[in-house]
């Protein structure tokens, strides 16, 4: 049975950088850029996975964007489309453990190949679907660009 959620969503996204320790080197992060969303949702089950959309706003430049999340097997699978189009948008499969690549449709612009390896997931939701998800992952694209990322998405009641 779907249900109305409140989602506190935020991304952070760190750059990897290495240091001088002794004879070797450690790794630190810092903070890049981070964002935080609070939205209304919804919360269902089907099929031994638990499925979380939410509308992406204008306020955030998405407009018409559909975002699902959907867990299954100790893995998230995060799809974000655009509405009655037939726009690809993103859809990577997030797994410890796990090189993903996937192609991200950049809006207004054109498509890139993604790197997506994925070093932690904590599902901590419960029989309600309410709780709790990080995730801790390394993305990267051309040999230029590569971010480390902690996405975590908290699902209360509304």
């Amino acid at each position: 049975m779907k249900k109305s959620v409140n989602l506190k969503i935020t991304s952070q996204q760190y750059i990897e950088n290495l240091k001088p320790s002794g004879e070797a080197f450690r790794r630190e992060l810092e903070l890049e850029d981070s964002m935080e969303i609070l939205t209304e949702g919804t919360v269902y089950s089907r099929n031994n996975a638990t499925y979380i959309t939410y509308e992406e706003s204008e306020a955030i430049g998405s407009e018409d964007i559909r975002t699902l999340f959907k867990l299954e097997d100790g893995s998230i699978r995060i799809r974000k489309y655009v509405k009655d189009e037939d726009d690809e948008g993103m859809d990577m499969t997030l797994k410890p453990g796990m090189l993903n690549i996937t192609r991200y449709q950049i809006p207004k612009m054109s498509s890139v190949n993604l790197e997506v390896y994925t070093n932690k997931l904590e599902d901590n939701l419960d029989e309600n679907g309410y709780g709790k998800i990080s995730v801790d992952y390394k993305i990267k694209f051309d040999r230029f660009f590569s971010r480390r990322n902690i996405l975590e998405i908290e699902v209360m009641p509304s």
